[in-house]
């Protein structure tokens, strides 16, 4: 477990008046913690169907989920990371926790370069202190300063329509998967007395040097300009720790990796990871060693993946479809009555692929893969505090950019005016030095007055020199959109009335720097 955090005795305790407290969590706080979350998350149609008439119990997934997330063995988070707030003065009996932001850490790529970000999850308020600004305290005070502090360069998350952007947060990431397969009747039957080539086996510890090895985007054709990486620390945590205190059936991060093994010579030539989340299977990940054929390994990985997740699906459906009839029986005696036991029903097949669409799988798939509409797919808010900060952590990827284009040896400043500073964003400007096709610096920006642009131009004239200034503006935190290469320039100037480019260089160094292309997160293994 990478330790990502200071030890509680390091970190402060805020007090916030009439006995309520911020601090971080113990291993102390869990039984407290996991009580909070499923309350609040009771609503949430994960687990067992919710009951029509009455209100539900505290959620079973939410439960067991949160208590993995503080065991200290999680991949994204120690029992030391989550921000709790707790009223002192509550009465005794009573849950002390009464809101609660945890805090993970991912590593992720952005072209080239490789880094870690910050994740809030498990975020939850007692129903009875809401709308006291709780989160928005936890986040401001104590989450996003700890993230920042150890180095984090962004934060995204997922959760509640427009909440997060209150906070800071802009849609700046994308969970973009391909398609559909919506019949297995394409792929060939196995012939009569034959046996599959290639056979998909469980991965196990001793498989995490070949996951390791073949896990890199390269290996794994994202062609994405920014994701997230599969690391030792998810591979360790997906294989082996999560199945070591599994503690009941709702107690499982619904993830299958499988090795695929020549069945001749019986060496391990790749792996898959089918995702279960959101009940439905997805094709996550598939890589091939280098002497290994996508074309030959496909028609034996697809049935077996097919099956397997046939049994997947059905089991969990039979133990939803018996929660449901208990819960049925259970009200039927109260009213001295009887019922049947119903049935579980068959699943319908489908099937999701969450690769890109150059993925080898995908282009061998051709038509049996039906490709989403041309809509976006599910967007996660993303926080860029600081931008210079943001640039200065991916100028490799930039120079790189930079040195296979046009403006290949570009000398200038590239300012840009954000108009004002916005909660979430460290200043209202930004400005790039470029010397010889490299970054030399990124700096906040603040836009002078006519005067003092006056003023700057006469003083570069006195020294003798004339910069290239290359300038642009754009909305609040719009900016991150383009950053993330989640929008395109164009798209952004068609959307916000603000955002405006000088002229045709700057455009082309924007473009340039800042690319639109995939993304690549596959977030929900915790």
């Amino acid at each position: 477990m990478t330790v990502t955090h200071a030890e509680p005795s390091q970190r402060k305790t805020i007090d916030i008046g009439d006995g309520l407290i911020m601090r971080w969590s113990t291993k102390a706080d869990t039984d407290n913690v996991v009580d909070l979350v499923s309350r609040s998350f009771r609503w949430l149609p994960l687990g067992d169907p919710l009951p029509e008439d009455s209100i539900p119990d505290p959620n079973e997934f939410v439960k067991a989920a949160a208590r993995r997330l503080l065991s200290g063995k999680n991949a994204v988070m120690s029992e030391y990371d989550c921000a709790l707030v707790e009223d002192t003065k509550r009465g005794k009996g009573k849950n002390p926790i009464v809101a609660c932001v945890s805090l993970h850490r991912c590593q992720v790529y952005y072209g080239s370069v490789k880094f870690f970000v910050g994740k809030p999850e498990m975020i939850a308020t007692d129903t009875s202190y809401r709308n006291q600004g709780f989160v928005r305290r936890l986040l401001y005070e104590v989450v996003h300063p700890e993230s920042e502090t150890r180095g984090d360069a962004f934060q995204f998350i997922s959760g509640i329509q427009h909440f997060y952007r209150q906070f800071g947060y802009e849609y700046g990431i994308g969970c973009d998967s391909v398609g559909t397969i919506e019949s297995p009747d394409f792929v060939p039957a196995l012939g009569k007395d034959k046996s599959e080539p290639f056979i998909l086996r469980t991965a196990t510890q001793d498989d995490l040097p070949l996951l390791n090895r073949l896990s890199s985007p390269e290996r794994l054709h994202h062609n994405s300009v920014m994701g997230l990486l599969y690391t030792p620390e998810y591979w360790q945590w997906t294989v082996h720790d999560i199945f070591q205190d599994k503690q009941s059936r709702f107690d499982c991060i619904l993830r299958d990796t499988r090795i695929i093994v020549e069945a001749g010579s019986g060496k391990a030539i790749g792996f898959t990871v089918v995702s279960y989340a959101f009940v439905s299977p997805q094709l996550e990940a598939v890589a091939l060693e280098d002497d290994a054929d996508y074309v030959h390994v496909i028609y034996p990985a697809l049935r077996q993946l097919f099956a397997q997740s046939k049994e997947i699906i059905e089991l969990a459906a039979k133990e939803r479809e018996v929660a449901k009839n208990k819960n049925q029986l259970a009200d039927k005696a109260a009213t001295n009555n009887t019922t049947a036991p119903v049935e579980a029903k068959s699943v319908p097949f489908k099937f999701y692929v969450a690769l890109h669409e150059r993925h080898p799988f995908c282009q061998l798939l051709g038509k049996n893969l039906t490709l989403r509409p041309n809509i976006p797919g599910y967007k996660l808010y993303t926080r860029i505090h600081s931008y210079p900060a943001f640039v200065k952590t991916v100028t490799p990827e930039l120079e790189k950019r930079l040195s296979n284009s046009a403006l290949a040896g570009v000398t200038g400043r590239l300012r840009l005016d954000f108009f004002r500073q916005v909660e979430g964003s460290s200043g209202r400007g930004l400005e790039v030095f470029f010397e010889r096709g490299k970054v030399v610096d990124a700096t906040e920006w603040v836009n002078p007055s006519p005067e003092g642009q006056l003023e700057e131009k006469l003083a570069w004239k006195k020294a003798g020199i004339t910069p290239t200034i290359y300038y642009a503006t754009f909305a609040p935190l719009t900016f991150t959109l383009l950053m993330t290469g989640r929008r395109s320039l164009e798209e952004l100037q068609w959307a916000y009335g603000e955002n405006y480019v000088k002229d045709d260089e700057t455009r082309l160094l924007l473009n340039t720097l800042f690319p639109n292309g995939h993304h690549r997160f596959d977030q929900h293994y915790w």
